[in-house]
């Protein structure tokens, strides 16, 4: 089992991604609860007022070392959605990807992307798993939407794991199956673990926080 300390933005153990125009952006450790020096999370911050409106901006981390996808591995990440005033069109997810950037890892070829995604006008979501192989994009898991749950739900603080089982990979969502998929949709044995958030243009300050973010592969 390897913890990634979100307690630090450690340079050996975390790079910053980033993509797209910002008002204001800041990837830093913060103690939310402001009671326990220990009890701090890693925040995704951006303001996007006054930026260009044809372009989605990309903020986030990267782990520097890549993740052996073995037989059993697990990955766990707590997200604190941070009930949104304004959620539209942002999103905070989780992702693997073999290759290794400082900007945005969904323009590579090859991803499995687990995110929530801000349904307009207001504090709504909905979960949503995308994975991308050889760049051809295909959705696994969208809560029915649009025809199911249109308006989306209210989320709070979640925590993700994606699971890989033999044949096949699982995402739970707060102890819940969400999600299961067969494992050929991986074409990787190997990947750097992404946490990321996205924003449309002219959107005041939001933010989202990570934490409990584990990894073990046998």
């Amino acid at each position: 089992m390897e913890t990634f300390d979100a307690g630090r933005l450690d340079p050996r153990f975390w790079v910053v991604t980033a993509e797209g125009d910002f008002r204001e952006q800041r990837v830093d450790v913060v103690d939310v609860a402001r009671r326990n020096p220990r009890d701090h999370r890693l925040r995704v911050r951006l303001d996007t007022r006054d930026t260009r409106d044809d372009t989605v901006k990309f903020l986030g981390v990267r782990s520097t070392a890549p993740i052996r996808l073995a037989r059993r591995a697990r990955v766990d990440v707590q997200i604190d959605w941070n009930d949104q005033a304004n959620g539209s069109y942002l999103t905070a997810g989780v992702l693997l990807a073999p290759k290794a950037t400082e900007g945005n890892p969904l323009r590579t070829a090859n991803w499995l992307k687990v995110e929530y995604v801000g349904v307009p006008p207001g504090r709504n979501a909905r979960l949503l798993v995308t994975a991308s192989v050889e760049g051809r994009e295909r959705q696994l898991h969208d809560e029915g939407w649009p025809k199911v749950n249109r308006e989306g739900r209210r989320i709070a603080v979640q925590n993700l794991t994606i699971l890989l089982r033999g044949p096949s990979f699982e995402v739970w969502e707060n102890d819940r199956l969400a999600c299961r998929a067969a494992r050929a949709v991986l074409p990787f044995e190997g990947a750097h673990l992404y946490l990321q958030v996205s924003s449309h243009g002219n959107y005041p300050t939001r933010e989202v926080f990570f934490d409990e973010i584990r990894v073990s592969a046998p």
